[in-house]
C-alpha cells in the first residue's frame, strides 16, 4: 500500500542546478518553465513533492559474495567491479555483491518522487539495473532512479538521483536549512563532467544504468558508458543510509510516469 508522506513544517524546495547537457534542444518546445544555466546556483524550480511506497514485510534474499557466488551471473558483475575499480572510480574491490527485488511504480504530480526501499543499506556502492518508463506527456524531468545514503535519524534527508529521457541526469540532496524556520531544501550536486545524453529511445524509454557512489564521487554510466561525474557535499550524509528504488515525475496528466526497474545488482563497497 502507498502512503503519501508530509511533514506540515516541511517544504521541498527544488533548487536546482541543471547541469545536465540534456536540457536544450532535446527538451519539448512546450516546456514552460526555462531551464537554468550550468553555472546557475539559485535558480528555483518547481517543487518536488517526496512520498514514500511501502511494502509487506517479506523474507531478505541471502547476500553473495566473492566467496560464495561463483555463479556467472555474479562473475559477469564482478567484471563491471573491475571496469570501474581500472578507471580509478574505486579504490578496492573488496565488497558485497546481492541481487535487489524488481521494482515496479507510478506516480502522477506535477513535480514529485516515490520510492521504495531495497531492504539495503550502504555508503559507497555499485548498483546496475535495467530501466524501463513511460511518461504520459512527455514532460522533463521524469523517470527511474534511486535513493541513497538517506539518513537513518531523518528521513528526510538524503541523495536522490533520476534518469530522464529528455533531459538526462538529475542528481540533488535535501539539507535542513534556517534553524528558525526549519525549511527543507533540495540542492543539486555538482557536475563535474558529462558527456552527450545517450539514446534510450523515445518513449517508452530504455537504458541500462549504473550508479557509482564513492565517497564524495558519483559516477553514472548509461548502456555501458560513463555519463556523468558529480562531486557530493563534503561533511554532508558522509555516513551509510538506506537506498530505495525510485520514480521521478513532471507529469500529473493520466498515469503521470511508470518506471519499471529489473535485474537490479548491488555492489556494497567494503570501507
Amino acid at each position: 500500500m502507498k502512503t503519501n508522506l508530509s511533514k506540515s513544517m516541511l517544504i521541498v524546495c527544488t533548487v536546482l542546478t541543471l547541469i545536465l547537457s540534456a536540457c536544450g534542444a532535446s527538451a519539448p518546445a512546450a516546456t514552460a518553465t526555462a531551464l537554468p544555466s550550468a553555472t546557475a546556483t539559485n535558480t528555483e524550480l518547481p517543487t518536488f513533492t517526496p512520498t514514500i511506497t511501502l511494502t509487506p514485510t517479506k523474507t531478505p534474499k541471502p547476500t553473495a559474495t566473492p566467496n560464495l557466488a561463483a555463479t556467472q551471473q555474479y562473475e559477469d558483475f564482478f567484471a563491471v567491479v573491475q571496469k570501474i575499480h581500472e578507471a580509478g572510480q574505486i579504490s578496492t574491490l573488496d565488497g558485497t555483491y546481492s541481487k535487489l527485488d524488481d521494482y515496479s511504480d507510478e506516480l502522477a504530480m506535477s513535480y514529485g518522487y516515490s520510492w521504495n526501499p531495497t531492504g539495503k543499506s550502504a555508503k559507497s556502492f555499485i548498483v546496475r539495473a535495467d530501466f524501463d518508463w513511460e511518461v504520459a506527456n512527455k514532460k522533463n524531468y521524469s523517470g527511474c532512479g534511486y535513493m541513497f545514503r538517506q539518513d537513518p535519524n531523518d528521513n528526510s534527508l538524503y541523495y536522490i538521483i533520476g534518469l530522464d529521457g529528455l533531459n538526462g541526469i538529475l542528481l540533488s540532496f535535501t539539507e535542513w536549512s534556517g534553524q528558525s524556520s526549519g525549511v527543507l531544501y533540495n540542492y543539486p550536486a555538482q557536475l563535474i563532467k558529462k558527456t552527450s545524453i545517450p539514446d534510450m529511445g523515445s518513449n517508452p524509454y530504455h537504458a541500462q544504468f549504473t550508479l557509482v557512489v564513492a565517497d564524495t564521487t558519483a559516477y553514472t554510466y548509461v548502456n555501458g558508458n560513463l555519463f556523468t561525474e558529480h562531486r557530493l557535499k563534503a561533511e554532508h550524509l558522509v555516513a551509510a543510509g538506506a537506498l530505495s528504488s525510485l520514480v521521478l515525475t513532471g507529469s500529473d496528466k493520466d498515469f503521470g510516469t511508470r518506471c519499471k526497474i529489473t535485474n537490479a545488482e548491488l555492489w556494497v563497497i567494503e570501507p
